[in-house]
């Protein structure tokens, strides 16, 4: 009986203690450091005093491929990815916006040597005249084309620094979260590139964890843990003190300049971006 009952109090320990393998995509690139950003909180939102969790990476694939794999409940088990509405259809998503809204605030990466050419762009219709890299199978692209902006796209995320430093298209929107770092990153390979922040373009685009709709579970421990460390405030330190991210809290950074918004028509109507406690109104 003492056997039996220790037998028991050992198997209840080890599963108390366990430890989860989470599968996710690696970082685009050596240069992709806001990675560790959304790696960092994922882990942080599904580890408690229980459970541990490991974090690892899958082989290297394109976004769409990730989708594909991530519908299928396969090869990974949670993907960070700007929301769209077929997005939203075809996978669970965790409705907490992790950058707060904060990436549809966007700045542009261009040449050094055409910053006067930007400072003279006064409106949209302007803008339109020049063109932004895109991810081929990034959702901005379609935003941005269906605003009728002219959009060289491109397969491969390191390969829209080259393709603008060549000059095959004149800026590479970014969100004010990961130009300045991404710029930083890239200072030795790229020295001619530089961030200009001086026009920001806006649309309403959260980016979400997904899920496969066959994973519910996971989904809702992730969008618990992801709740407490807003409570709690851990989710705000993250933001503030990331190198990815904390360029958004300078003192009067954001003061004097031109904002061009545009509608995101992959955007569910469904979504509330009215709410301060998920969404942050930059003071601009």
């Amino acid at each position: 009986m003492k056997f039996t009952s220790l037998l028991i109090i050992t198997l209840l320990f080890n599963i108390l203690q366990a430890e989860e393998n989470i599968t996710i995509i690696p970082p685009q690139s050596n240069s992709d450091i806001s990675h560790n950003y959304f790696s960092k909180i994922l882990k942080e939102s599904l580890e408690d005093d229980s459970r541990k969790v490991n974090i690892l990476h899958s082989k290297e694939m394109s976004q769409e491929r990730a989708l594909i794999e991530l519908k299928k409940n396969r090869t990974i088990d949670v993907m960070w990815t700007g929301t769209s509405i077929k997005r939203e259809k075809d996978l669970r998503a965790i409705k907490i916006p992790l950058l707060k809204g904060l990436l549809g605030y966007r700045v542009f990466i261009i040449n050094k040597e055409d910053e006067k050419k930007f400072n003279k762009i006064n409106t949209i219709e302007e803008l339109k005249e020049l063109r932004a890299c895109q991810g081929a199978q990034w959702p901005d692209t379609e935003i941005l084309e269906k605003s009728g902006l002219n959009v060289v796209r491109n397969t491969n995320y390191e390969a829209m620094f080259l393709q603008l430093s060549i000059k095959r298209c004149d800026y590479f929107p970014r969100g004010i979260y990961e130009g300045y770092s991404e710029v930083e990153a890239r200072k030795d390979s790229y020295p001619t590139l530089m961030i200009y922040d001086k026009v920001i373009l806006y649309y309403p685009f959260p980016m979400y964890f997904f899920v496969s709709k066959r994973n519910e579970d996971l989904a809702l421990r992730i969008e618990k843990g992801l709740l407490k460390m807003i409570d709690n405030g851990n989710f705000d330190t993250y933001l503030k003190e990331n190198s990815s991210t904390k360029y958004l809290y300078s003192t009067n950074k954001w003061q004097n300049r031109k904002i061009f918004k545009i509608s995101n028509p992959l955007l569910s109507p469904l979504t509330d971006i009215t709410n301060t406690k998920f969404w942050i109104v930059p003071k601009f």
